[in-house]
């Protein structure tokens, strides 16, 4: 009976363990690194965001489905005399950062920086830029981390980005395959 009992769940481990996948969002992602992830490069397009006074944004997919996940727009502040320049996150998109004192911090990564799953997402409107006051370094090659949920699987990728004084340089993004 032990013997039989045994080989019946040996036989039930066996045929279970194939099955089993490991959840990609588990793994850490290393900005800068594009192994297993889809790369999406947007050197040499320029994506001006803001035309004037007035201020369209640029949209990205970073899914590569047809919709924009998230918009970068920038545009004047009349009344306060400088610039506004934000990050907005659509539908199903969050970025990295920090929740301190209620309030919500995006990071600016460092290449080889990494993160996963458990780090600190947001589903939000940032700012990037507003008149003299900068959340994130100026014209310097920065990362911004996302996660993207779809159909109850989540994603995560990364956004090579620079930030100019009235405008965002997309340079590169990349998302788990």
């Amino acid at each position: 009976m032990k013997k039989t009992l045994f080989i019946a769940l040996t036989l039930a481990v066996l045929c279970i363990l194939p099955s089993c996948k490991k959840d990609s969002t588990q793994a850490k992602v290393v900005f800068g690194n594009s192994k297993r992830m889809t790369v999406t490069s947007y050197e040499g397009i320029p994506l001006v965001v803001q035309y004037g006074h007035f201020s369209w944004g640029y949209y990205v997919d970073l899914n590569n489905d047809g919709q924009g996940d998230v918009q970068f727009r920038s545009t004047s502040e009349i009344m306060e005399g400088g610039i506004l320049t934000e990050l907005n996150c659509l539908d199903n998109t969050a970025v990295l950062g920090e929740l301190t004192d209620q309030k919500f911090s995006l990071w600016a990564n460092n290449a080889n920086d990494s993160f996963d799953s458990n780090s600190t997402f947001m589903s939000t409107k940032v700012a990037l830029l507003r008149s003299d006051n900068v959340y994130f370094p100026m014209n310097e090659e920065k990362y911004i981390g996302f996660k993207l949920t779809e159909n109850d699987q989540s994603r995560l990728g990364w956004m090579k980005v620079i930030l100019h004084h009235d405008y965002v340089e997309l340079l590169e993004t990349a998302i788990q395959k």
